[in-house]
């Protein structure tokens, strides 16, 4: 005989509210699906449905059935946690990342599972020893094609990047650095230095700067030259030139926070034809796609009526090596936002954290000065830095690296897994983490792998103890003549720079331009911080493909030598 609340169910199910000799269909479809979800639940016990058991000997965050760490990825995408945070909080957490361990987590994106590998032993064999078996994947596509293009160098794997990686290397030929190059950063230094005289001597004399901003400004402005020979009017040689918004800037920096939040967001990328964040996207995109059509058809005009395309005595800048290619205006586009990425935003973000950590610690200030007058000369006299200058300054290089290796303009990066594939740890002996018993990581096809430079640069187990300490020791040396010098740290280590094929480009660039500005700054002018407010709200990183700086303001002032 069934019970009062069987029958109950069965009264509610039946067709009419009253039972039949008949059982509901709606019953039997509910009960189904029940039965279907407590077997699915019982076969994925802590992870999202289709996705592989965590390998023995992985950690694995904790998870839910048929959701896996849902609540996890919600409370980054939509609860205020912060990304990288957390995935310093497990590196961090005993029984997963401590130690230096790798681990996982699951939820439904980015393959079901993604394996974090915070360790130089595991990059090395991601980044170069099976490299092919690590693409960007589909994820970038679907985030920032949209932004970058889906062939974009950023964006793009196989032949379509290596094409594009091979045409730009030829501007950081050492030729073209000694010419183009160098004589671009000097005159830009040159307009720079002009902006700051009117800043601690002119008629706005004391006014505050937004230290972040101007470094943006300073690095569109020398790159669009350099690399598109293009004049961009975003540095002007006075403060009152400052209140004149940088368009580009802005929209840059807003589509980039939501480029970065589609990696992280539950929802469909469609969802953001619905909401206002989206509704600013749209527009966003149709400004910067302006912005980089007006330089091009700037160039291609200038092509058409066999005017000289770039003007450097060096040879041909980045967009004419481009054009040559006979690739369309449209695939041209790309072309310029994937590389200001790379030209604006990561020396720009170097310099704000490298001038925040003066702030800290201004005892390297006097240090770097004294460097600074044998080889540039005095104050008063000190003249824009040459290319080769930079090798003759270890002090200011190990500075600005340090700076870099604590606040790493590309803070975080994912993989997606092509075949099966179990990750081992490399031997090779300039590589950290001699005392970690690192275990091979087994990964799956269509599973993601993630790393993060800023937990990275946390970890005593790869910088040692004080690896959360600005420590430009860390990049010096003296040799057998007493002579200082910077040491060669593995790019696995040190690896701000990424790895492998795909090591940057532009390294020498920025470490060249980033030192340039900084002997530029500091030699002929004292930085003067709102140590009340930087105590009050110290910066912090700002969510974003990148890591920019959230904003301080500054004063300057000329250096009573000068």
């Amino acid at each position: 005989m069934p019970s009062l609340a069987s029958s109950s169910l069965i009264d509610w199910l039946s067709p009419g509210g009253s039972s039949s000799s008949s059982v509901s269909p709606l019953l039997v479809l509910t009960l189904a699906i029940l039965v279907g979800l407590a077997i699915l639940a019982i076969l994925y016990p802590d992870r999202p449905i289709g996705v592989a058991p965590h390998a023995p000997g992985i950690n694995h965050w904790k998870g839910y059935p048929l959701v896996g760490s849902l609540d996890w990825i919600l409370s980054v995408s939509h609860g205020g946690n912060r990304l990288l945070d957390e995935i310093f909080l497990m590196q961090k957490t005993e029984g997963m990342g401590a130690g230096g361990q790798p681990m996982s987590v699951t939820f439904p994106a980015l393959g079901g599972r993604v394996t974090v590998i915070n360790n130089p032993r595991y990059l090395e064999w991601v980044q170069k020893t099976n490299f092919d078996n690590y693409p960007k994947g589909p994820d970038f596509h679907r985030c920032m094609s949209d932004v970058l293009g889906p062939h974009g160098i950023f964006v793009a794997d196989g032949a379509p990047w290596f094409q594009q990686r091979k045409l730009a290397s030829h501007i950081f030929s050492r030729s073209f650095f000694s010419s183009h190059v160098q004589d671009t950063m000097k005159a830009e230094v040159v307009k720079l230095d002009k902006l700051l005289l009117d800043a601690s001597d002119g008629k706005c004399k004391g006014e505050k700067i937004q230290f972040p901003d101007l470094m943006f400004r300073f690095t569109l402005s020398t790159f669009a030259f350099l690399a598109f020979n293009a004049e961009v009017d975003v540095l002007p040689d006075n403060v009152d030139g400052l209140q004149k918004v940088n368009e580009f800037g802005r929209d840059f920096d807003f589509a980039q926070t939501v480029l970065d939040h589609r990696f992280v967001s539950v929802l469909p990328k469609w969802t953001e034809w619905f909401t206002k964040e989206g509704h600013q996207m749209r527009k966003t995109i149709n400004g910067l796609h302006n912005y980089c059509y007006r330089i091009i058809d700037s160039r291609l005009e200038r092509k058409k009526a066999g005017g000289e395309m770039s003007g450097t005595k060096a040879g041909k800048d980045l967009l004419e090596l481009f054009i040559d290619q006979g690739i369309s205006r449209e695939e041209l586009l790309p072309v310029l936002l994937n590389f200001i990425v790379a030209g604006r935003d990561t020396t720009a973000q170097s310099l704000a954290w490298f001038f925040y950590e003066m702030w800290k610690h201004p005892e390297h200030i006097a240090k770097i000065r004294q460097t600074l007058v044998p080889v540039l000369g005095a104050p008063n006299e000190q003249r824009p830095m040459d290319f080769e200058d930079y090798k003759e300054l270890p002090y200011l290089h190990a500075c600005f690296y340090e700076a870099i290796r604590l606040w790493p303009a590309v803070p975080k990066n994912a993989k997606r897994v092509l075949k099966d594939d179990i990750i081992q740890p490399s031997a090779s002996k300039d590589a950290s983490g001699d005392s970690l018993n690192l275990p091979p990581v087994p990964v799956r096809k269509g599973e993601s792998v993630l790393w993060s430079d800023w937990a990275m640069a946390r970890m005593p187990e790869i910088w040692g103890e004080d690896c959360e300490d600005f420590k430009p020791e860390r990049f010096l040396e003296t040799d057998g003549g007493g002579k200082m010098k910077v040491v060669e740290v593995s790019q696995w280590k040190f690896h701000a720079f990424n790895g492998g094929p795909r090591l940057c480009l532009g390294k020498l660039l920025a470490t060249y331009e980033g030192m340039a500005v900084i002997a530029a700054i500091l030699g002929r002018y004292d930085v003067v911080f709102d140590s009340e407010d930087l105590q009050r709200n110290p910066p912090t990183y700002q969510d974003s493909l990148t890591l920019p700086c959230s904003p301080y303001w500054v004063q300057f002032e000329k250096r009573q030598d000068i």
